[in-house]
């Protein structure tokens, strides 16, 4: 006999069996700790705000299985969560924004802008914190050839189970990725279910079940895309693409015009797995600083943004040499050393 799945009375129950989250929950929510207990117990049922609110204050680990049980008794909770985003982006936002792309010296526009567009978007797409990760995808400059061949995670906000700060999480990305898809078609993609089946390149990560991504565009020209990636399915409706399009749109102004590239010039590769990537991308603090060593030695006048782009390059290289090897050793071909 199957077990039903408990209710969301029960499961709140669970949550509140600790009186120290019971007494961190009463104080998020404004109301008594007597107010829960009747909460859990189904002598009375919280307003639509509470329902909402409770979602947004339990612990990360616990939300799903209670919004799975919400959904149960309240099947319209989704539709709840998606009309209480806001559609809008304020007004003084955009103000600010401009002010510091105006203010703000070349050295420093970039963190800047980017930092604070990062965090608006995460707090107006994912305002309960259901997990969401945002990330800015930019182009790596064109390879000897004259062509693109991969794609670098440049900077990312996260909501749990993501971490906060997603800068110092970076791998390449390919032919394999939604964002490499993104990039190359130069319009919004979307992924509902990344669990399934799909028709389009989509590499999932270890929490996202749905996705979608914009390219940051300029004058016809490229620099890469934003990505968002959501623990829910069905997460991305059209209001919150609407919003991921206009934040990389805004996005674009924390890049040099330079970093713009012509479409034609956008050939991807497909990358390592990023098991395969992070052991080899551990070693770029102690590569950048043995090339700045080195770059002294020689009397060579180089900034630390440039020794470090020489660095993601030489990286780049090896990751898709990498790459090639392994699609040798897939099709049984020797190659001669």
């Amino acid at each position: 006999m199957v077990t039903p799945p408990p209710t969301w009375s029960i499961v709140l129950q669970g949550i509140l069996k600790s009186s120290a989250e019971r007494q961190r929950l009463s104080s998020a929510l404004g109301v008594t700790t007597m107010t829960l207990s009747r909460w859990a117990s189904g002598e009375s049922k919280p307003q639509r705000n509470h329902l909402i609110h409770l979602l947004q204050v339990v612990l990360p680990h616990q939300r799903q299985e209670l919004l799975d049980a919400l959904e149960k008794q309240f099947p319209e909770i989704p539709t709840w969560l998606a009309e209480d985003s806001s559609e809008q982006i304020p007004a003084d936002f955009f103000a600010h924004v401009l002010n510091i792309r105006t203010t703000t010296t070349e050295s420093l526009r970039f963190w800047r802008i980017s930092e604070m567009i990062l965090k608006q978007a995460l707090a107006q797409l994912d305002p309960h914190n259901l997990g969401m990760a945002i990330k800015l995808i930019q182009c790596m400059p064109p390879s000897s050839n004259g062509k693109i061949r991969s794609l670098r995670e440049r900077a990312g906000k996260g909501t749990p189970p993501w971490t906060a700060d997603l800068e110092h999480d970076v791998l390449f990305l390919g032919l394999e990725s939604m964002s490499g898809y993104a990039t190359e078609v130069r319009h919004i993609v979307s992924d509902s279910d990344l669990r399934k089946s799909k028709t389009f390149p989509a590499f999932q990560d270890d929490f996202e079940l749905s996705a979608a991504a914009h390219p940051i565009r300029f004058e016809g020209r490229i620099a890469g895309c934003l990505l968002a990636s959501s623990t829910q399915i069905d997460y991305f409706t059209q209001q919150r693409q609407n919003l991921l399009i206009t934040f990389s749109d805004m996005i674009a102004l924390a890049f040099d015009k330079r970093d713009f590239y012509l479409p034609s010039l956008v050939e991807l590769r497909v990358m390592p797995k990023p098991a395969t990537q992070r052991s080899i991308l551990a070693t770029f603090r102690q590569r950048v600083t043995a090339r700045f060593q080195d770059a002294m030695y020689q009397h060579q006048q180089l900034s630390n943004a440039e020794i470090e782009l020489q660095v993601w390059q030489e990286l780049e290289s090896e990751l898709l040499a990498m790459r090639d090897d392994e699609q040798d050793n897939e099709n049984g071909v020797y190659r001669a050393q």
